[in-house]
């Protein structure tokens, strides 16, 4: 048998591999060291900052809260200011005494902050329709987090505080006299759906379950209840169980009264390319020198007018005379045709707002402009027949170009014949404002039936309302589709109904919702009110310290 010798190692290699292993141990214990040490080194670094933001939010936020407090000083003080106000000059008389003098101090736990800042008043503008009141402030803010986190922050900025004149397009349905232009009662029924805030300078009333779906406002503390066909006057929101509105945004009483417009002048001089601020009639002169007819003192010619200068717009569409018929439509590029007939004329203007041109056609002769129409049309009479296209298959096809904004004022009555309706409601630009400031807004005889009208409607007339023509007669029209707004001097009747059971008899009942996509009607009236705005506070400057 063949055996292997075994092979002793040295003493001196036995010791070298001792030295080699201990030198290992120690490399890694250095290395591990070194690795722990990093660690730590970065969590320290990381809780530092997120300390530091920590702390420079805390800061931040003491400047929010800071400007959020001196915007509700000033917004508890307008609003006291604005019912206080005489209706002449401005509504601030002393702007330097809207916020307390010194510093304006604020302080929190949870962020940790306190914070300080200075306010002065710098520069006011006062507008018929607006009055503008400007602050520069300067905060310091120091916030905190943690034990030991702390940073300070200083910002300068502007505080805008404002009030504008609310606008009658604010309402659903707005009446000066809550009675018809005859001094009958008329009556919220069973089949009035309201969709929209509602106003009277009157005395409203109230017959079976009328629905409110927003608030309603009253100058008289008193409301007028059928009961039954034996009326009472109650100072209550129902009459028990049987006359009993929905009045879901509330019914507020005793509020105070808003005067209508006593004129279209703004309109006038808006369609003649002058000032609209102006309310004061402009002269036959004027007239005709904005017409390009010279400046003669007589009254311009029947006739339909493109305002213009050259050949660019520079004003609306004025009408002297009566209108027999005025049809809006669209054509099939999505231009708006308005279509204005006067005796056996008739002048039609189309717009093309993507080509910024307008064509006006008098018979076989028609004439290019650059630009479109300012967005009103001024009647001086009345339109005999306002109306879209006919329905087709019994639907009627839109009216309203889907970037169409126009007004449609005249001093005479305005009766409407056919539907009028937005195109791509509700993802559309669109409005119509129909405003007879001499007359009513009628809805002709030959109406059809479940009428729809997109519009706001205005008739401030002396006996003005907006009304329904031989409302009494007949049989039910079924319901009048309003969406948009009304407001009229006399509460104009739609139909009647039966006092026992609240049924429909004759003529429409109302369905009327408001127009929520914050659209006026160009030159819209706006009401003798002001209204305080929320402040804004706008940062200029920041620095940390």
């Amino acid at each position: 048998m063949y055996s292997q010798p075994i092979v002793h190692a040295r003493e001196g290699e036995r010791g070298f591999a001792l030295i080699s292993a201990l030198l290992v141990v120690l490399l890694a214990s250095i290395l591990g060291a070194t690795f722990m040490s990093a660690v730590t080194g970065e969590r320290s670094m990381s809780s530092n900052v997120h300390i530091a933001r920590g702390a420079l939010l805390s800061a931040d936020a003491g400047v929010r809260v800071t400007q959020q407090t001196m915007a509700n000083m000033a917004k508890a003080k307008l609003d006291s200011l604005v019912d206080a106000w005489s209706g002449v000059g401005p509504i601030i008389a002393n702007p330097q005494a809207v916020f307390p003098t010194g510093a304006i101090s604020t302080s929190c736990n949870n962020p940790r902050f306190t914070a300080q800042a200075k306010i002065a008043f710098t520069d006011s503008s006062l507008q018929p329709s607006a009055q503008f009141y400007d602050y520069t402030y300067t905060t310091n803010a120091i916030g905190g987090f943690g034990s030991s986190g702390s940073r300070s922050i200083q910002t300068t900025g502007i505080l805008r505080v404002s009030c504008s004149r609310g606008s009658f397009a604010d309402f659903l349905v707005f009446t000066n006299v809550h009675l018809s232009p005859g001094g009958n009662p008329v009556w919220f029924t069973s089949n009035t759906r309201f969709d929209g805030r509602v106003h009277t300078n009157g005395e409203y009333r109230f017959a079976y379950a009328p629905q409110f779906q927003d608030l309603v406002t009253s100058v008289n503390n008193e409301a007028w209840y059928n009961n039954s066909g034996s009326p009472v006057e109650l100072d209550a929101d129902n009459n028990g169980v049987i006359d009993v509105p929905g009045f879901y945004g509330g019914f507020d009483r005793s509020e105070p009264p808003i005067t209508l417009p006593p004129n279209s002048y703004s309109q006038q001089n808006a369609a003649l390319g002058r000032n609209p601020s102006d309310t004061t009639p402009p002269s036959n002169s004027e007239i005709n020198t904005a017409l390009g007819l010279g400046s003669g003192g007589s009254p311009p010619p029947t006739g339909v007018y493109a305002v213009h200068s050259g050949s660019t717009l520079n004003g609306g569409i004025y009408v002297q005379g009566n209108v027999d018929r005025m049809t809006t439509s669209i054509d099939a590029y999505g231009r708006q045709i308005y279509a204005l007939k006067q005796g056996g004329t008739t002048t039609t203007i189309r717009v093309d707002k993507s080509a910024n041109s307008t064509r006006v056609t008098v018979g076989a002769s028609s004439q290019d402009y650059t630009g479109v129409p300012l967005g009103v049309a001024y009647v001086k009479g009345m339109v005999s027949d306002l109306r879209g296209p006919d329905r087709v298959s019994g639907s009627p096809p839109p009216a309203i170009a889907q970037d169409t904004q126009l007004l449609l004022a005249a001093t005479g009555d305005v009766v409407i014949q056919r539907d009028l309706t937005y195109e791509g409601y509700p993802n559309s630009q669109n409005v119509f404002g129909i405003y007879s400031s001499g007359g009513s807004v009628r809805i002709g005889g030959s109406a059809p039936d479940d009428m729809n009208l997109d519009a706001f409607v205005m008739a401030t007339g002396g006996t003005g309302s907006f009304t329904v023509d031989s409302y009494g007669s007949g049989s039910s029209r079924g319901i009048f589709n309003l969406r948009g707004g009304m407001v009229e001097s006399y509460y104009g009747a739609f139909g009647t109904f039966n006092s026992t059971t609240g049924q429909q008899s004759t003529g429409y009942g109302r369905n009327f919702m408001y127009d929520r996509r914050g659209l006026i009607p160009p030159y819209y009236p706006v009401t003798s009110r002001f209204t305080a705005n929320v402040p804004s506070a706008r940062t200029l400057a920041w620095r940390e310290l």
